[in-house]
């Protein structure tokens, strides 16, 4: 899973950079901490150690100012609605938003992103308000999780086929299947597999 930088550590990367470019040289964790009132060198290690984790830069060790942020290419993924873990609901075709990240994050070339609404796949740790990477494609293996549209209704599921129907299922007990059979199976349409997931800071805990 894909993480965010939270607001302060954006602060704590833009003060790295302007640092660094006025006075040539990274500033210290102490530096970092009076600039930004941490009470202890622990909190801005914590935060440093996430920046680092999220490819953010890299700590030079032994060096007092050992800090330097990376430079990495970044693609952006077209956020084009939401999706349901739940209830299906309509996804909107385009909500006009891109989403940057690191090309290494996940696979695939030709990918989109849908924001989580509901509960219903929360036992694998999809939750409401994370945003969902789909790799665009109209098949996927049994078991595999899929965006999939269901009489103009778009939501994310395992896909099952045993015999002779559809079986669309969630993570979470308190959600039905969603039984699809011979006969029906033309209404539903899988727009994309689940490669991958963002969560923001905004996203349910």
């Amino acid at each position: 899973m894909a993480s965010l930088p939270t607001e302060r550590q954006r602060q704590i990367a833009s003060f790295l950079r302007s640092e660094s470019r006025e006075r040539g040289i990274a500033p210290t964790q102490r530096e970092i901490a009076e600039r930004f009132g941490f009470a202890s060198l622990n909190s801005v290690r914590s935060h440093l150690r996430l920046m680092e984790k999220k490819g953010m830069l890299n700590r030079l060790p032994g060096k007092a100012r050992g800090l330097e942020l990376k430079k990495r290419p970044v693609i952006g993924i077209p956020l084009v609605g939401r999706i349901a873990a739940g209830h299906p609901r309509l996804a909107s075709e385009d909500e006009g938003e891109i989403v940057p990240v690191s090309p290494d994050l996940f696979p695939g070339s030709d990918l989109f992103a849908l924001r989580v609404k509901g509960e219903s796949m929360k036992d694998d740790g999809i939750l409401p308000g994370d945003i969902a990477v789909m790799a665009r494609q109209n098949d996927v293996a049994e078991g595999e999780i899929a965006a999939v549209l269901l009489d103009d209704e778009a939501t994310l599921k395992h896909i099952y086929r045993p015999r002779g129907k559809v079986v669309l299922r969630g993570a979470n007990p308190a959600f039905p299947d969603i039984v699809i059979r011979d006969g029906q199976s033309g209404s539903v349409r899988i727009l994309g597999k689940y490669v991958g997931l963002i969560r923001t800071q905004g996203a349910a805990r």
